[in-house]
């Protein structure tokens, strides 16, 4: 923190930055305690070691706990009373954090979450930095203890955004490799609620997307019905670029974490936190994680961290093609008559009739937009699949539909566009692309 910190300074800066592990590391080994349906592959060493989910969750309870009150005493020897209020502040958020997780207190949105998420792993490293500035003589209003605060709360928050959206996304892939290995089987998809709501215990993704389709607000909070509706809603989740957003918000706040260090004085150790920030917010995590690193401390990744990170999109689309593969069978062969293709005509905008004729990509688009302004931009995919097929002569997959439905509804978004009016009102403003993807099939 400065220049010429004596050397009993950081002694205890080092036993801070104990504690604030240890407290870290109570929280993983609680987060291992396996719910009623779990297999014990899914805990941790304790499970293992004593063959019964019981035990094992006994053993990490209490392993869990000793950490804290280890972490408490620590706190303690320092005999610093801003340093233990500190440390005790910060235990309390995470707890708070932990238990509105899983029981949430205030209303299911993305602000809770975000709340949430500054209470699980932005305050322990705000009160953690904060304790060490105490520590190297700083006094508590000065600008060097509140840059290190707001440094280590926005790195926490960036952090804990970034490993929630990990573990989601992980979530989202197991339950999406169930559903395409067992959608085709006679007796459908079978799964456990705990099985099937994973993805909702931590689900920023979600919840962002919450904001333009309120509807997955109450499916967060009663968890998923179907197959159908999980897929449902992580489509919902794509069309707004959910996953995107929640990187876009960890990357705000990594950038205010450097932007405070501006307070502090050039160092080896404030190029340290700066790297630090960097390390956060890079795809993976990965030189955060302990595993990727050999006994001397040398940084080599596994090949299953490199892997990981393309799981969900390989189990989504797997998945997607299994759902759709079935609806598809539905439309084998055209089952419309000209007289329905000229209805769909009349029914499209702004003029581009007789082009619709010899261009069926912008035939369907068209009703794909129709469909879109007629029934909500959280308009199911299946809907759309039978509005396009019903209305136009040329059979479209269901994917294809997806992609023309995710294009319309990120275009829609970007001009700002809610009805029809809207469209008339961008063509008369002389608007350069009112097709989405209308250059890649020119």
């Amino acid at each position: 923190m400065q220049n010429g910190i004596s050397s009993e300074s950081k002694k205890e800066a080092l036993v801070i930055a104990e504690i604030v592990e240890m407290m870290h590391m109570a929280t993983q080994v609680h987060d291992t305690i396996l719910e009623d349906g779990d297999s014990l592959d899914k805990g941790n060493p304790a499970h293992t070691i004593y063959g019964s989910t019981s035990a094992g969750n006994k053993v990490s309870l209490l392993v869990g706990d000793f950490l804290l009150s280890r972490a408490s005493v620590l706190s303690a020897s320092l005999r610093n009373i801003a340093v233990v209020e500190s440390v005790a502040s910060a235990l309390q958020s995470m707890m708070e954090g932990q238990v509105q997780m899983h029981r949430p207190a205030e209303e299911i949105s993305l602000n809770t979450y975000i709340k949430n998420t500054q209470r699980r792993g932005g305050m322990l490293l705000a009160r953690g930095c904060e304790s060490v500035a105490l520590v190297s003589g700083h006094s508590p209003d000065s600008k060097a203890v509140q840059a290190a605060t707001e440094f280590g709360l926005n790195l926490g928050m960036c952090y804990q955004l970034l490993n929630d959206l990990q573990r989601t996304e992980a979530n989202y892939a197991k339950v999406l490799n169930k559903i395409r290995k067992e959608g085709g089987s006679l007796h459908g998809v079978s799964y456990t609620p705990n099985e099937m709501d994973a993805p909702l215990q931590i689900a920023g993704p979600l919840l962002f997307a919450g904001v333009l389709f309120p509807e997955l607000y109450e499916v967060a909070g009663r968890g998923f019905a179907t197959a159908k509706e999980l897929l449902h809603a992580r489509s919902l989740i794509d069309r707004c670029d959910g996953v995107a957003g929640i990187h876009s918000l960890a990357q705000h706040h990594a950038e205010l974490a450097l932007e405070s260090l501006t307070e502090l004085p050039e160092s080896e150790a404030k190029l340290s936190l700066m790297l630090l920030v960097h390390y956060a917010v890079e795809e993976g995590q990965p030189r955060l994680l302990r595993a990727n690193y050999s006994p001397e401390g040398v940084f080599q990744m596994s090949s299953e961290a490199l892997s990981a990170a393309k799981a969900i999109q390989r189990a989504e689309v797997a998945a997607k093609n299994e759902l759709y593969g079935t609806l598809d069978s539905l439309y084998g062969r055209a089952a419309t008559s000209v007289r329905a293709v000229k209805d769909s005509l009349v029914r499209s905008y702004l003029g581009i009739k007789n082009r619709a004729t010899t261009d069926i990509g912008t035939l369907q688009r068209v009703a794909v937009r129709d469909c879109v302004l007629t029934y909500g931009k959280g308009v199911k995919v299946s809907v759309v699949v039978d509005y396009v097929n019903q209305l136009c002569a040329f059979h479209v997959s269901a994917m294809e539909v997806e992609e023309m439905l995710y294009q319309e509804i990120q275009w829609q978004i970007k001009s700002g566009v809610e009805c029809e009016e809207d469209i008339k009102v961008l063509a008369g403003r002389g608007a350069p692309m009112l097709w989405p993807g209308e250059q890649l099939m020119a």
